[in-house]
């Protein structure tokens, strides 16, 4: 039985950071003789002088995540006059804000499968201690769909795909398209042979930036809607210099301003008028990537470098306080657009 004691504190340490980690924090902190009950609840004949002494220990260790409201045993006294730790807590790795923000970004992701989005939450909800799961209310994931239209090869996908990008290799992929059935139907006749540089998420969804293998420009495609992606172990990518206008690299963050809803294209210099009120709209879209010039009538001058098409579709959809300015085409364009959909409304009332 001692040679059983003696094995079992050698994890008194343990199991004490595990107490602290699953039952505190910062708001929710410890006292120290709650923390000797604990232990003696697990079978630990630990008294509280020696739990002292390992508390100090830890909480003097940068490395430790236990922490104190005082650095220093002196919160609470016992009958023999010796001082104790009382504000003792785990200071968690992720905080409870964070952990909801990471959670909302998968219960609401348009592509995750509903029950790999289960099991994500699930996971993350571990990563929180009990106070966190207890104030946690996922009433929300009941509500949603469980027949949504995915592909429950995304995960697979975003695996491979990033161990090819690791390992600068390429990839063959099969694209589909998402049909009236609400199922994947091949686009390409074959597999494609891409060259992958980076995966980004935009509007929801994960996309590769890429170069096609038969051409010289740079790609984007939707993840989701790959199928029998595979690794090329014995091809390696082609260096993104080699690329068609990214001869001298290129920035991640740069091409993302640049390309607000992925649609790509070769980023054009435009102009348009906003009112100031909705310049956060601007920036939203296009983030610190435009430009502003204050005009005599209230209006903002705005200037981008973005592909034509996501321009035409921010302008089409904030029609009533944007116009585009130049280039011509474009507004012309834009306005014959409106246009269209304006005759298609009146023959409504007719």
């Amino acid at each position: 039985m001692a040679r059983d004691n003696m094995n079992k504190n050698k994890y008194v340490v343990f199991d004490m950071v595990k107490i602290l980690k699953e039952e505190t924090d910062f708001t929710h902190p410890m006292k120290q003789h709650q923390l000797v009950d604990k232990l003696h609840e697990m079978g630990y004949g630990t008294d509280r002088s020696t739990v002292r002494r390992t508390i100090t220990d830890l909480v003097m260790d940068s490395k430790s995540r236990v922490r104190s409201h005082s650095n220093e045993a002196h919160d609470e006294k016992d009958c023999l006059n010796e001082t104790y730790y009382s504000g003792l807590y785990y200071d968690q790795e992720f905080s409870d804000a964070e952990l909801r923000w990471l959670i909302d970004g998968i219960l609401y992701s348009r592509n995750v499968p509903h029950e790999a989005r289960k099991d994500l939450i699930e996971k993350l909800c571990n990563l929180g201690n009990i106070h966190f799961r207890k104030n946690l209310n996922l009433n929300k994931i009941r509500r949603l769909a469980a027949d949504e239209p995915v592909n429950p090869e995304l995960f697979r996908n975003i695996d491979l795909i990033g161990k090819a990008i690791d390992g600068g290799k390429k990839v063959t992929v099969d694209y589909h398209s998402m049909g009236p059935d609400f199922e994947l139907h091949p686009k390409w006749d074959h597999p494609h042979v891409l060259n992958p540089y980076a995966m980004v998420i935009r509007n929801g969804f994960y996309y590769l930036i890429c170069n096609n293998d038969k051409y010289t420009t740079l790609s984007v495609y939707r993840i989701d809607r790959m199928k029998a992606v595979a690794v090329k172990e014995d091809l390696p990518v082609r260096p993104i210099r080699e690329i068609d206008g990214w001869h001298k690299g290129w920035n991640l963050q740069e091409f993302m301003e640049h390309n607000a809803n992925m649609a790509f294209g070769d980023p054009v210099r435009i102009t348009f008028t906003c009112p100031e009120k909705h310049i956060a709209i601007v920036i939203d879209a296009f983030g610190k990537g435009v430009e502003f010039k204050e005009r005599k009538d209230g209006q903002y001058d705005c200037t981008v470098r973005v592909p034509e098409f996501d321009m035409k579709l921010f302008a089409m959809q904030h029609a009533g306080f944007i116009r585009v300015t130049a280039p011509q085409s474009l507004a012309d364009q834009i306005r014959d657009d409106l246009k269209s959909a304006l005759e298609k409304y009146n023959q409504l009332c007719l």
